[in-house]
C-alpha cells in the first residue's frame, strides 16, 4: 500500500474488507498473482472470525443429504485442493496447519441413528461419493473408546484442518508476499471514485483515513451486511444476511480418538496436541455472544454418549461464533456492481472448507481470467445478483 505525501490517503490495488478465513484466503490468492493487497479488519485478525471457533472439518460427503447439490460440488472441489493448499502454506510460513486426512466415522448409537446413516449412505451412492458401511464391532476396532453397543457406522474419506492455525499462517504468508494488514480499523464508507476505483473511508483510534483501491472485496463474514450498507453512490445488491450463533467446546487430555467422530447429534474433532473440539449448537439469537449452560450441557451429553471417556477430560474452553448465513444458506461469490466491487461471504457452516476454492475462483475472476467451463459452472450458482430485484447489472 502506497501513501500519498501530506495526506491521510493511501493507494492500493485491492482492498479486502474482512480478516477472517475467507478474506485472508482471497487476499493470499491475489497477492500470489502479484496484486498489491490491503486487508482491513475491524478487530484483531481472528478475533471475530467464525473460523476462530470452528472445528475445521473438511467433510463434503458427511451432510450430502442436507446440502444443496451445487454446494456439495463446490465443497468437493475445495476438498480436492486442500492438501496441496495447506502444504504450500506450511512451506511459506513454517506453521503447521493441522491438515489430517485420517477420515470420519459417522456413528449410530441406536436403531434410529442407524436409519439416518443408511439414508445418508443411499445419498452418497447416488452422487458417487465414497463411504464404507461398518458394523458396530468394526467401528470399535477402529476406535476402541467408542461407546459399547453402538449399532454401526459409516467411514468416510474426509479430512480436518486447524482453523486457528490457518488464521495464524495466512497473515504471515500475506506479509511475506508484500500485503498490508490493517487491524482494529473500522470501515465508515465505500464510494466510487470519480477517477475510477473506490474510496474506502476508515477510522482507527479516532483517526480518519481513506484508501483508494482499484477493486474492493467485502468478505466480512456475519458483519458483511453492515459493511455493505455504507456503500455510497450505487444501487447495491442486497445481502439478506443474518448471524447464526454457534457454541463449541474445547476439551484437553489424553487423545481418545484418531478419526473425526460424528453422530447425528454431535461431532468430536481430535487434534494431535490433545485438544478435542466438540460442537456445535445452532441458535438464531443475533450477535448474542453469551455461552449458555443448556448448550454446554447438550454438547457434553451427546459427546459422552459417543465417547464416554470424554468425562475425564478438562473443559478448557467454551467458544461462541457467528456463522454468516444468507437467505438460501449458500455463499455469495462474485461481482456486485459489474465493475470492481466484489463479495465473498455467506459461507454459513462451510467457510473453512470452502476457503481455498473461493479464493481461487474469485482471484481468477478479479484478475480477468476467462474461467473454463468447469469453474464457471462451479461459480454460477453463487452469484450475488441472485438476490437483486432484477438481473440487470449496474453500470457506473
Amino acid at each position: 500500500m502506497t501513501s500519498l505525501p501530506g495526506q491521510n490517503t493511501s493507494i492500493t490495488d485491492v482492498a479486502v474488507v474482512g480478516g477472517g478465513i475467507i478474506g485472508l484466503a482471497v487476499a493470499h490468492a491475489l497477492a500470489h498473482r502479484g496484486r498489491q493487497v490491503t486487508v482491513i479488519e475491524g478487530a484483531r485478525i481472528g478475533e471475530r472470525a467464525a473460523a476462530g471457533v470452528a472445528a475445521g472439518m473438511l467433510a463434503p460427503s458427511s451432510e450430502v443429504d442436507l446440502s444443496d447439490p451445487r454446494l456439495t460440488e463446490l465443497a468437493l472441489a475445495a476438498h480436492a485442493m486442500y492438501g496441496q493448499w495447506t502444504a504450500a502454506l506450511e512451506a511459506e510460513t513454517g506453521i503447521d496447519t493441522g491438515y489430517d486426512a485420517t477420515g470420519t466415522l459417522l456413528v449410530a448409537l441406536h436403531r434410529d441413528h442407524l436409519a439416518l446413516i443408511d439414508h445418508l449412505h443411499d445419498f452418497q451412492r447416488e452422487r458417487g461419493l465414497a463411504a464404507e458401511r461398518l458394523t458396530g464391532k468394526q467401528a470399535r476396532d477402529e476406535e476402541p473408546y467408542l461407546a459399547p453397543g453402538i449399532a454401526g457406522a459409516l467411514r468416510m474419506p474426509d479430512a480436518q484442518v486447524n482453523p486457528r492455525s490457518l488464521l495464524a499462517a495466512l497473515p504471515v504468508a500475506l506479509v511475506r508476499a508484500g500485503a498490508t494488514i490493517l487491524e482494529d480499523t473500522r470501515i465508515t464508507a465505500i464510494a466510487p471514485s470519480d477517477g475510477g476505483g473506490y474510496e474506502v473511508s476508515t477510522e482507527r483510534d479516532g483517526v480518519v483515513s481513506a484508501i483508494h483501491a482499484t477493486q474492493v472485496v467485502v468478505a466480512a463474514g456475519a458483519w458483511s451486511r453492515q459493511i455493505a450498507s455504507p456503500i455510497i453512490g450505487m444501487p447495491v445488491v442486497p445481502l439478506p444476511m443474518r448471524p447464526v450463533k454457534g457454541e463449541i467446546l474445547r476439551l484437553r487430555g489424553e487423545r481418545l480418538i484418531r478419526h473425526v467422530v460424528r453422530t447425528p447429534d454431535v461431532y468430536l474433532v481430535p487434534r494431535a496436541d490433545g485438544e478435542l473440539v466438540v460442537g456445535a449448537t445452532m441458535v438464531e439469537l443475533g450477535f448474542d455472544a453469551r455461552p449458555t449452560a443448556g448448550g454446554v450441557h447438550d454438547l457434553l451429553r451427546e459427546a459422552r454418549r459417543a465417547v464416554p471417556g470424554i468425562a475425564e477430560l478438562e473443559l478448557a474452553e467454551v467458544g461462541v461464533g457467528f456463522r454468516p448465513a444468507l437467505r438460501d444458506h449458500l455463499p455469495a461469490i462474485g461481482h456486485v456492481d459489474g465493475d470492481g466491487l466484489f463479495v465473498a461471504t455467506g459461507h454459513f457452516r462451510n467457510g473453512v472448507e470452502l476457503a481455498p476454492i473461493t479464493a481461487r475462483l474469485l482471484a481468477a475472476l478479479m484478475c480477468g481470467d476467462q474461467l473454463d467451463a468447469g469453474d464457471a459452472a462451479l461459480l454460477a450458482p453463487f452469484a450475488p445478483d441472485r438476490f437483486a430485484p432484477t438481473t440487470t447489472q449496474v453500470s457506473r
